[in-house]
Protein backbone atom coordinates (compact mmCIF):
# COMPACT_ATOMS: atom_id res chain seq x y z
CA UNK A 1 0.00 0.00 0.00
CA UNK A 2 1.45 3.42 -0.91
CA UNK A 3 2.61 5.80 1.81
CA UNK A 4 -0.10 8.33 0.99
CA UNK A 5 -2.77 5.83 2.02
CA UNK A 6 -1.78 6.01 5.69
CA UNK A 7 -2.81 8.84 8.01
CA UNK A 8 -0.46 9.04 10.98
CA UNK A 9 -1.25 10.99 14.14
CA UNK A 10 1.28 13.36 15.69
CA UNK A 11 0.35 14.61 19.15
CA UNK A 12 1.56 18.13 18.35
CA UNK A 13 -1.02 18.62 15.62
CA UNK A 14 -3.31 17.10 13.05
CA UNK A 15 -0.82 16.82 10.21
CA UNK A 16 0.28 13.38 9.13
CA UNK A 17 3.85 12.30 9.73
CA UNK A 18 4.21 11.68 6.01
CA UNK A 19 3.44 15.35 5.38
CA UNK A 20 5.92 16.54 8.00
CA UNK A 21 8.87 14.22 7.45
CA UNK A 22 10.23 13.35 4.02
CA UNK A 23 11.65 11.09 2.73
CA UNK A 24 9.52 8.59 4.64
CA UNK A 25 8.86 4.98 3.69
CA UNK A 26 5.77 3.47 5.28
CA UNK A 27 6.18 -0.29 5.73
CA UNK A 28 2.68 -1.08 6.86
CA UNK A 29 1.17 1.17 9.51
CA UNK A 30 3.37 -0.26 12.27
CA UNK A 31 6.82 0.41 10.80
CA UNK A 32 8.18 3.62 9.26
CA UNK A 33 11.65 4.10 7.79
CA UNK A 34 13.53 7.36 7.15
CA UNK A 35 16.45 6.46 4.92
CA UNK A 36 18.32 9.75 5.27
CA UNK A 37 17.97 12.37 7.98
CA UNK A 38 20.07 14.66 5.78
CA UNK A 39 17.12 14.99 3.40
CA UNK A 40 14.49 15.53 6.07
CA UNK A 41 12.75 18.88 5.88
CA UNK A 42 10.39 20.63 8.28
CA UNK A 43 11.29 18.37 11.20
CA UNK A 44 9.49 19.95 14.16
CA UNK A 45 9.55 18.84 17.74
CA UNK A 46 7.09 16.00 17.83
CA UNK A 47 5.84 13.22 20.01
CA UNK A 48 4.85 10.30 17.88
CA UNK A 49 2.99 7.12 18.67
CA UNK A 50 6.13 5.29 17.59
CA UNK A 51 9.31 4.07 19.24
CA UNK A 52 12.21 5.64 17.36
CA UNK A 53 15.62 4.09 16.64
CA UNK A 54 18.18 6.37 14.99
CA UNK A 55 21.54 5.05 13.77
CA UNK A 56 24.15 7.78 13.29
CA UNK A 57 26.92 6.84 10.84
CA UNK A 58 28.45 10.29 10.36
CA UNK A 59 27.96 13.78 11.72
CA UNK A 60 26.37 14.68 15.03
CA UNK A 61 22.90 15.22 16.43
CA UNK A 62 21.72 16.92 19.59
CA UNK A 63 18.12 16.34 20.63
CA UNK A 64 16.13 17.25 23.69
CA UNK A 65 14.00 14.42 25.06
CA UNK A 66 11.12 14.83 27.48
CA UNK A 67 11.38 18.59 27.51
CA UNK A 68 14.47 18.82 29.70
CA UNK A 69 17.19 16.29 28.78
CA UNK A 70 19.67 17.10 26.00
CA UNK A 71 21.25 14.08 24.35
CA UNK A 72 24.24 14.15 21.98
CA UNK A 73 24.50 11.38 19.38
CA UNK A 74 27.89 10.73 17.75
CA UNK A 75 28.96 8.57 14.77
CA UNK A 76 28.49 4.87 15.49
CA UNK A 77 25.95 5.46 18.24
CA UNK A 78 22.29 4.46 18.31
CA UNK A 79 19.62 6.78 19.71
CA UNK A 80 16.54 5.17 21.30
CA UNK A 81 13.39 7.16 21.98
CA UNK A 82 10.31 5.44 23.45
CA UNK A 83 6.82 6.21 22.19
CA UNK A 84 5.20 9.21 23.82
CA UNK A 85 8.42 11.08 24.60
CA UNK A 86 8.67 14.66 23.40
CA UNK A 87 11.49 14.93 20.84
CA UNK A 88 13.02 18.32 20.11
CA UNK A 89 15.84 18.40 17.54
CA UNK A 90 18.34 21.03 18.70
CA UNK A 91 21.35 20.67 16.41
CA UNK A 92 21.96 18.58 13.29
CA UNK A 93 25.35 18.85 11.60
CA UNK A 94 25.44 19.43 7.86
CA UNK A 95 27.46 16.24 7.29
CA UNK A 96 24.86 14.04 8.99
CA UNK A 97 24.42 10.50 7.72
CA UNK A 98 21.74 8.75 9.73
CA UNK A 99 18.67 6.58 9.34
CA UNK A 100 15.61 6.32 11.55
CA UNK A 101 13.28 3.41 12.16
CA UNK A 102 9.92 4.03 13.83
CA UNK A 103 8.03 1.08 15.33
CA UNK A 104 4.55 1.24 16.84
CA UNK A 105 3.94 0.17 20.43
CA UNK A 106 1.74 -2.66 19.16
CA UNK A 107 4.49 -4.05 16.96
CA UNK A 108 7.16 -3.55 19.62
CA UNK A 109 5.17 -5.55 22.15
CA UNK A 110 4.40 -8.25 19.59
CA UNK A 111 8.08 -8.65 18.67
CA UNK A 112 9.58 -8.44 22.16
CA UNK A 113 6.94 -10.30 24.15
CA UNK A 114 7.93 -10.43 27.81
CA UNK A 115 11.23 -8.73 26.99
CA UNK A 116 9.29 -5.47 26.59
CA UNK A 117 10.03 -5.05 30.31
CA UNK A 118 13.70 -4.48 29.47
CA UNK A 119 12.85 -1.77 26.92
CA UNK A 120 10.42 0.02 29.26
CA UNK A 121 12.70 -0.20 32.25
CA UNK A 122 15.70 1.16 30.34
CA UNK A 123 13.96 3.96 28.48
CA UNK A 124 11.18 5.08 30.80
CA UNK A 125 12.66 4.34 34.22
CA UNK A 126 16.41 4.65 33.68
CA UNK A 127 16.24 7.00 30.66
CA UNK A 128 19.03 5.25 28.76
CA UNK A 129 18.69 6.81 25.31
CA UNK A 130 22.06 6.13 23.66
CA UNK A 131 23.80 2.83 22.89
CA UNK A 132 27.51 2.93 22.15
CA UNK A 133 29.10 1.58 18.99
CA UNK A 134 29.22 -2.24 18.96
CA UNK A 135 30.18 -4.97 16.50
CA UNK A 136 26.60 -6.23 16.23
CA UNK A 137 25.36 -2.74 15.42
CA UNK A 138 27.75 -2.42 12.50
CA UNK A 139 27.02 -5.96 11.29
CA UNK A 140 23.25 -5.57 11.38
CA UNK A 141 23.40 -2.42 9.26
CA UNK A 142 24.69 -4.49 6.34
CA UNK A 143 21.47 -6.50 6.20
CA UNK A 144 19.08 -3.73 7.22
CA UNK A 145 19.20 -1.56 4.10
CA UNK A 146 18.24 -4.28 1.58
CA UNK A 147 15.34 -5.37 3.80
CA UNK A 148 14.01 -1.88 4.47
CA UNK A 149 14.64 -0.39 1.04
CA UNK A 150 13.22 -3.35 -0.91
CA UNK A 151 10.35 -4.29 1.37
CA UNK A 152 7.42 -5.35 -0.77
CA UNK A 153 9.56 -6.68 -3.59
CA UNK A 154 10.24 -9.94 -1.75
CA UNK A 155 7.70 -12.76 -1.57
CA UNK A 156 8.40 -13.25 2.15
CA UNK A 157 8.63 -9.54 2.98
CA UNK A 158 6.50 -9.60 6.11
CA UNK A 159 8.21 -12.60 7.69
CA UNK A 160 11.69 -11.32 6.80
CA UNK A 161 10.95 -7.87 8.20
CA UNK A 162 9.52 -9.19 11.46
CA UNK A 163 12.46 -11.57 11.93
CA UNK A 164 14.93 -8.76 11.30
CA UNK A 165 13.16 -6.36 13.68
CA UNK A 166 12.91 -8.99 16.42
CA UNK A 167 16.61 -9.80 16.12
CA UNK A 168 17.57 -6.13 16.24
CA UNK A 169 15.29 -5.34 19.18
CA UNK A 170 16.56 -8.32 21.17
CA UNK A 171 20.16 -7.28 20.52
CA UNK A 172 19.27 -3.79 21.74
CA UNK A 173 17.69 -5.25 24.88
CA UNK A 174 20.75 -7.44 25.46
CA UNK A 175 22.92 -4.34 25.21
CA UNK A 176 20.65 -2.43 27.59
CA UNK A 177 20.84 -5.22 30.15
CA UNK A 178 24.60 -4.67 30.41
CA UNK A 179 24.25 -0.95 31.06
CA UNK A 180 25.45 0.01 34.52
CA UNK A 181 22.19 1.82 35.32
CA UNK A 182 20.13 -1.31 34.74
CA UNK A 183 21.12 -3.08 37.95
CA UNK A 184 18.34 -3.08 40.55
CA UNK A 185 19.01 -4.60 43.95
CA UNK A 186 15.39 -5.68 44.54
CA UNK A 187 14.65 -6.94 41.00
CA UNK A 188 13.12 -10.16 42.36
CA UNK A 189 10.50 -8.26 44.36
CA UNK A 190 8.36 -7.42 41.31
CA UNK A 191 6.61 -10.28 39.52
CA UNK A 192 5.89 -10.72 35.84
CA UNK A 193 2.25 -9.79 36.53
CA UNK A 194 3.38 -6.59 38.26
CA UNK A 195 5.48 -5.64 35.24
CA UNK A 196 2.63 -6.36 32.84
CA UNK A 197 0.28 -4.09 34.79
CA UNK A 198 2.96 -1.43 35.03
CA UNK A 199 3.51 -1.55 31.25
CA UNK A 200 -0.23 -1.18 30.69
CA UNK A 201 -0.28 1.78 33.08
CA UNK A 202 2.44 3.47 31.00
CA UNK A 203 0.45 2.75 27.84
CA UNK A 204 -2.79 4.22 29.21
CA UNK A 205 -0.92 7.22 30.57
CA UNK A 206 0.76 7.90 27.24
CA UNK A 207 -2.51 7.75 25.30
CA UNK A 208 -4.51 10.17 27.47
CA UNK A 209 -4.92 13.67 26.05
CA UNK A 210 -5.59 15.02 29.53
CA UNK A 211 -3.14 13.07 31.67
CA UNK A 212 -3.67 15.02 34.86
CA UNK A 213 -6.06 12.51 36.40
CA UNK A 214 -6.24 10.96 39.82
CA UNK A 215 -4.46 7.65 40.39
CA UNK A 216 -7.91 6.08 40.76
CA UNK A 217 -8.69 6.97 37.12
CA UNK A 218 -5.79 4.85 35.84
CA UNK A 219 -6.43 2.12 38.41
CA UNK A 220 -9.99 1.81 37.07
CA UNK A 221 -8.64 1.36 33.54
CA UNK A 222 -6.54 -1.51 34.87
CA UNK A 223 -9.40 -2.94 36.97
CA UNK A 224 -7.34 -2.70 40.16
CA UNK A 225 -7.45 -0.48 43.25
CA UNK A 226 -5.41 2.74 43.51
CA UNK A 227 -3.49 1.19 46.40
CA UNK A 228 -2.60 -1.84 44.25
CA UNK A 229 -1.42 0.42 41.41
CA UNK A 230 0.72 2.41 43.85
CA UNK A 231 2.26 -0.79 45.19
CA UNK A 232 3.03 -2.07 41.69
CA UNK A 233 4.63 1.19 40.55
CA UNK A 234 6.81 1.35 43.64
CA UNK A 235 7.87 -2.28 43.24
CA UNK A 236 8.70 -2.04 39.55
CA UNK A 237 9.99 1.51 39.19
CA UNK A 238 10.58 2.81 42.73
CA UNK A 239 8.34 5.72 41.74
CA UNK A 240 4.71 6.40 42.65
CA UNK A 241 1.97 6.54 39.99
CA UNK A 242 1.30 10.17 40.88
CA UNK A 243 4.93 10.96 40.07
CA UNK A 244 4.65 9.19 36.70
CA UNK A 245 1.49 11.19 36.01
CA UNK A 246 3.15 14.48 36.92
CA UNK A 247 6.19 13.83 34.74
CA UNK A 248 3.99 12.90 31.79
CA UNK A 249 1.82 16.01 32.29
CA UNK A 250 4.96 18.15 32.33
CA UNK A 251 6.05 16.73 28.98
CA UNK A 252 2.76 17.93 27.51
CA UNK A 253 3.30 21.32 29.14
CA UNK A 254 6.80 21.64 27.68
CA UNK A 255 5.59 20.56 24.24
CA UNK A 256 2.69 23.00 24.01
CA UNK A 257 4.66 25.93 25.41
CA UNK A 258 7.52 25.36 22.98
CA UNK A 259 5.75 24.34 19.83
CA UNK A 260 2.28 25.82 19.76
CA UNK A 261 0.87 29.32 19.58
CA UNK A 262 -1.76 28.54 22.19
CA UNK A 263 -2.01 30.99 25.06
CA UNK A 264 -1.20 29.84 28.59
CA UNK A 265 -4.93 29.86 29.31
CA UNK A 266 -5.65 27.71 26.25
CA UNK A 267 -2.90 25.25 27.23
CA UNK A 268 -4.31 25.10 30.74
CA UNK A 269 -7.75 24.24 29.35
CA UNK A 270 -6.40 21.66 26.91
CA UNK A 271 -4.48 19.82 29.63
CA UNK A 272 -7.46 19.75 31.98
CA UNK A 273 -6.38 22.25 34.63
CA UNK A 274 -9.23 24.06 36.45
CA UNK A 275 -7.79 27.49 35.56
CA UNK A 276 -4.62 29.16 34.31
CA UNK A 277 -3.58 30.26 37.81
CA UNK A 278 -3.57 26.66 39.04
CA UNK A 279 -1.69 25.64 35.91
CA UNK A 280 0.93 28.36 36.49
CA UNK A 281 1.46 27.28 40.07
CA UNK A 282 1.67 23.60 39.11
CA UNK A 283 4.18 24.32 36.36
CA UNK A 284 6.34 26.59 38.51
CA UNK A 285 6.53 24.02 41.31
CA UNK A 286 7.82 21.42 38.86
CA UNK A 287 9.97 23.50 36.50
CA UNK A 288 11.08 26.30 38.83
CA UNK A 289 9.94 28.88 36.29
CA UNK A 290 6.64 30.33 35.07
CA UNK A 291 5.06 28.94 31.90
CA UNK A 292 5.53 32.25 30.05
CA UNK A 293 9.17 32.54 31.11
CA UNK A 294 9.77 28.95 29.98
CA UNK A 295 8.19 29.69 26.60
CA UNK A 296 10.27 32.82 26.06
CA UNK A 297 13.45 30.97 27.00
CA UNK A 298 12.91 27.81 24.96
CA UNK A 299 10.79 28.59 21.92
CA UNK A 300 13.31 28.51 19.11
CA UNK A 301 13.91 26.96 15.74
CA UNK A 302 16.03 23.89 15.05
CA UNK A 303 19.63 24.82 14.30
CA UNK A 304 21.33 23.06 11.42
CA UNK A 305 25.12 22.75 11.25
CA UNK A 306 26.14 24.69 14.36
CA UNK A 307 29.86 25.61 14.42
CA UNK A 308 31.87 23.26 16.57
CA UNK A 309 29.69 20.21 15.98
Amino acid sequence: MPASSWTLRILTGMESLANIVEPLQVIGKDVLFISSLREVRNLPSLRADYNTIVVCRNGRIIVEIGGNSQIRVLPGQMLLIPAGKLIQPMMISTDIEATALLISDRMLKQLLGSQINIWNKALYMKEIFVIEDTDWMRDIQHISMPILNHYGEMHLSKDILESYLRMMLLLICEDLLHHENMSIKDEKVSTGHDKELFNRFLMFLGKQQQKKQKVAFYADLLNITPKHLSTICKRVSDKSPSRWITESVMQDCYMLLKDSDLSVKEISNRLGFPNSSFFGQYFREEAGITPLAYRNKNKKAVSIGFPGL
